[in-house]
């Protein structure tokens, strides 16, 4: 019996996000914001140097900004 499901590769999936890209970038920032969550790869350390009260006052948040 033949298999008949299809193999992804690198370049099929960078070409559907380029093209996505491309047509609308404001849902695709939307949709990675909606459900990529980056706070827990942040280190404590680097939200308080970010944070620290020598420092500027800071405009954006740090998510925002990395």
């Amino acid at each position: 019996m033949p298999i008949s499901a299809k193999q992804l590769n690198l370049c099929d999936i960078s070409s559907d996000f380029d093209k996505f890209f491309h047509q609308d970038q404001n849902n695709l920032l939307s949709l990675l914001n909606q459900h990529i969550d980056i706070t827990p790869f942040i280190p404590f350390s680097f939200y308080q140097k970010y944070y620290s009260s020598l420092g500027t006052n800071r405009d954006y948040s740090l998510e925002a900004m990395l």
